[in-house]
């Protein structure tokens, strides 16, 4: 499993085989996931800052994690529901 694979597994623990078997079988399932995990790290590296623009980096990291979320939810759903 790759690290960025990884931070949506641990955000989705409960969804962990589907995630994998998605990415697996999904091309665009798969980099969704893997923006997801860049904007983790990138959040995180911002958080680590003193910068001054910190506090709106973050802002639009956790929005842009916010709206991937639900991009993956709604990926997992159509896999479920065979669309």
């Amino acid at each position: 499993m790759s690290d960025k694979l990884r931070h949506v597994v641990e955000r989705f623990p409960d969804l962990e085989e589907m995630i994998k078997q998605h990415s697996a079988d999904n091309r665009f399932f798969r980099s969704l996931c893997e923006d997801y995990g860049e904007a983790v790290e990138i959040l995180r590296g911002w958080e680590a800052s003193n910068s001054g623009r910190r506090s709106k980096r973050t802002a639009a990291c956790r929005a842009l994690i916010a709206d991937l979320e639900q991009e993956i939810l709604l990926e997992l759903q159509s896999r479920i529901d065979g669309v």
